[in-house]
């Protein structure tokens, strides 16, 4: 858990400058965004908003720190939160969604705040977005994306933050399968992706 959804969600919010009192949107809350959640929480976010519609992922960003919860079910998710928020944020942590994604996170960066990006895109995405969400260039929102680092080092801060209770990454873990001959089908739930799938583990 921490070389992969906890030290990916950790980077995101490392890679976001959060600071004390920011005002931050996650995008997604799969198990990437549940730990971006938890890691902007640790790290001082004043209001912390999580968009996603799946209740148990839903009650763990709450667990985990998220003070609103934004479906897309109910209406534009940039409405919402500007609505909410009274104006737009500090900081968006993408983790889940589409290409249009980056377009939704520029209406609701405000200037000189910073995007981090964490998510992969399907090869068959095209971005685009207005010039004016980008306020013709010159926004001073920056964008910040790519894999997080490694290192016995990283990896051992991370086991201190759950030693020391400050997270728990392990109730991400919602399906369990007992012997080595069960991977295949944990790789299978995986790519399923049934509604109520947080991440499977096998026990061998």
């Amino acid at each position: 858990m921490t070389t992969d959804m906890m030290s990916t969600g950790f980077h995101a919010v490392e890679n976001a400058e959060i600071k004390y009192g920011d005002n931050v949107v996650v995008i997604g809350i799969g198990p990437v965004g549940l730990m971006a959640v938890a890691g902007a929480a640790l790290a001082g976010a004043g209001r912390l908003f999580a968009v996603g519609t799946r209740p148990n992922c839903v009650e763990l960003a709450k667990e985990y720190g998220a003070t609103d919860i934004i479906s897309y079910k109910e209406g534009d998710i940039v409405e919402q939160i500007l609505e909410k928020n009274k104006g737009q944020v500090d900081k968006v942590i993408i983790a889940g969604g589409k290409a249009d994604s980056l377009t939704q996170a520029l209406a609701l960066t405000r200037p000189n705040g910073i995007i981090s990006n964490v998510y992969f895109l399907d090869p068959s995405e095209t971005i685009s977005f207005p010039a004016m969400a980008w306020g013709l260039g010159m926004s001073n929102i920056f964008l910040r994306c790519g894999f997080c680092s490694g290192g016995a080092r990283r990896i051992e801060r991370l086991v201190r933050l759950i030693q020391a209770d400050r997270v728990h990454p392990g109730k991400l873990l919602n399906y369990k399968f007992e012997g080595f001959e069960k991977i295949e089908d944990a790789f299978k739930l995986m790519d399923e992706k049934p509604k109520d799938l947080i991440k499977p583990y096998v026990i061998i």
